[in-house]
């Protein structure tokens, strides 16, 4: 079986590659880049002119949700809503119920990932870092690690002590296990729903401060120092945080850090009126530290983006604001927020922007995928994007069962239009338009 994807923009950081030439897939392996040899021979032949030939996504921070709520999300459902979103590797976080701190649950997650239905995306779990996510004594990290997870974590149940954050990381240093790290100091957050400021103060409701985050920013990336564990600071929301992570790296911390596309896109203001579907965690921020956010992003300091794609059912979200619980739904929107808010407003080029949402990530987990490079990656994992396309995102169109985004109604420019991950291939149902369009 040959593929060819003829004509296309071919951006590939990995090999400092942005030149339009051609990309074939033979037998699910990527076969040549640049110039295809006897290109008539193809099985199916895609013409991308116009369009972006990347490696395919990466998404360091998913919630999946399975086991113990397929009511919000399953397995299949979120990696289909990945290869919507041009996602072919993704890694789910270990708030699961039970949580990610037993082997079994490891080959539970990759078994069900690996089925049919699951279209060939890639799933690398995350383990928890404490056992049953207590904070209190680390898992079987040894374990976990021979199952196959590519980082530990906590996630949104952060380590309060830093005795025993210690011990976690000392052990993931010598596992060369990455720590992923949710910032916040419930002592000084606990209880809050969104940003403290004039916001909250104008909607009467309990604030959540930056400090929170930046304390625990601080305090991770000196542990951090002391133990070279790195460090990977996940959804990066305030101006603070950012100046703590250019200092860490600076003194020498082998620590990253990611951003949202809701964080560089949103912001406090647009929560009014009270609408649930705004309230994440950690929460909506300001303009200044949007601005600096943006800054980061542009001058390398935040390392890439990842969704924190955060489903619920419709009727968890559907309470007062201080009842319902945080976080949205982002796969499928990624793409269109990224493009929209920083390709074309030219805070990163085309080749830096899917630096940030595919060969960064993978470095910093050390997965197999974020290249074209033929034999690098199991199976060929390459995504299509239309860079100028223009679409209304509909959240009762997509593959999540979470409907819980604050994007439904809004137009990006920019979207998936083909995800391959070796023989299985999702095409957007907007290809044909598009086509039609070129001819």
């Amino acid at each position: 079986m040959k593929i060819v994807l003829k004509n296309g923009r071919i951006l590939d950081p990995s090999q400092d590659l942005d030149m339009v030439g051609d990309v074939s897939i033979v037998n699910d392996q990527i076969a040549e880049v640049g110039r295809v040899s006897s290109p008539e021979d193809a099985d199916e032949t895609y013409d991308c002119t116009g369009m972006w030939i990347t490696p395919g996504l990466v998404d360091l921070h998913v919630h999946l949700r399975e086991p113990g709520f397929s009511h919000k999300e399953s397995i299949i459902t979120g990696t289909q809503a990945a290869a919507a979103g041009g996602f072919t590797t993704i890694c789910c976080m270990p708030n699961t119920s039970p949580p990610l701190d037993d082997p079994a649950l490891i080959d539970f997650i990759l078994d069900r990932s690996a089925s049919p239905e699951a279209g060939g995306i890639f799933v690398a779990p995350i383990g928890a870092l404490t056992k049953g996510m207590k904070g209190e004594r680390p898992s079987d990290l040894a374990s976990l690690r021979r199952a196959g997870i590519v980082a530990a974590s906590d996630d949104a149940f952060p380590i309060q002590d830093a005795q025993v954050m210690l011990r976690c990381m000392e052990l993931c240093r010598q596992l060369d296990l990455p720590v992923a790290t949710h910032c916040e100091d419930l002592s000084l957050a606990g209880g809050g729903s969104m940003n403290e400021g004039s916001v909250s103060a104008v909607l009467g409701l309990k604030g959540m401060p930056r400090t929170a985050e930046e304390i625990q920013v601080a305090r991770n990336c000196m542990l951090s120092l002391e133990t070279l564990c790195p460090l990977h600071i996940l959804h990066v929301s305030t101006w603070g945080s950012v100046e703590i992570i250019k200092q860490a790296k600076y003194l020498g911390a082998p620590v990253t850090c990611e951003v949202c596309p809701h964080h560089f896109s949103l912001i406090d203001e647009d929560m009014i009126p009270f609408d649930t579907n705004y309230k994440m965690n950690p929460p909506l921020r300001t303009k200044v530290d949007q601005d600096l956010i943006l800054q980061a992003i542009e001058e390398g300091t935040i390392d890439c983006i990842a969704t924190d794609h955060a489903p619920h059912a419709a009727h968890e979200k559907d309470r007062t604001f201080d009842e319902a619980p945080f976080g949205i739904v982002g796969l499928e929107t990624a793409v269109g927020v990224t493009l929209t808010h920083l390709t074309h407003k030219g805070v990163l080029s085309p080749l830096e922007t899917i630096r940030r949402l595919s060969t960064r990530p993978a470095e910093i987990f050390r997965l197999d995928a974020g290249t074209l490079k033929p034999g690098r990656t199991p199976v060929a994992q390459v995504t299509v994007i239309d860079p100028a396309i223009e679409w209304t995102f509909d959240v009762n169109k997509t593959f999540s069962k979470g409907k819980n985004s604050p994007y439904h109604g809004a137009t990006f420019r920019g979207k998936p239009m083909l995800t391959f991950s070796g023989g299985e291939v999702y095409c957007d149902a907007l290809w044909p338009q598009r086509i039609a369009m070129m001819a």
